[in-house]
């Protein structure tokens, strides 16, 4: 008996046999599931060879259960995504109401301003200036509490000044 037909689908002889309890080996009644599983013309067919008391009716009908749980679950999705928002308008108010966003602007404001901002630069770089002393004249100690090649640690005034910088 052939199982398929020269399109590569179930025959009928096929399927009767399936549904009919006829003589098919367990090879062949795995070739056909597989052809089943991801024909959709040939499962349609199969359909129509189905004995008619297998097709059985629930003893109760489910619908009213799964429109209950489709509102929950609709219900749930809404009410998530609007207290997400009001969470987000909750954190916006407590911001405005601390002033947050008026400092912000009155900032940015205040940079815009160009003689603050030359005097703003200037102060950063004294700043700088005056870190980068201290770091060379940390680091020159430093060199010279470790500088074994000169013998005993000799007066302040016979090292070598060291200079570092950002600018030469």
């Amino acid at each position: 008996m052939d199982l398929f037909n020269t399109r590569g689908h179930l025959t009928d002889d096929a399927l009767k046999n399936l549904f009919g309890g006829g003589s098919l080996t367990e090879l062949e009644r795995l070739e056909i599931a597989e052809h089943l599983d991801f024909c959709d013309e040939c499962l349609m067919r199969s359909m129509e060879f189905l004995p008619e008391e297998t097709l059985l009716t629930p003893a109760h009908s489910c619908r009213d259960t799964i429109w209950k749980r489709i509102r929950q679950r609709t219900v749930r999705v809404l009410t998530s995504r609007y207290a997400t928002a009001a969470a987000a308008i909750a954190i916006a108010a407590g911001l405005w109401s601390f002033n947050i966003f008026g400092g912000l602007v009155t900032g940015s404001a205040a940079l815009s301003d160009s003689t603050r901002y030359a005097q703003r630069q200037g102060d950063f770089s004294q700043r700088i200036e005056q870190l980068d002393r201290a770091v060379s004249s940390g680091l020159s100690w430093f060199n010279r509490l470790f500088d074994f090649r000169s013998g005993p640690v000799e007066s302040q005034t016979n090292q070598p000044q060291f200079q570092g910088g950002l600018s030469s």
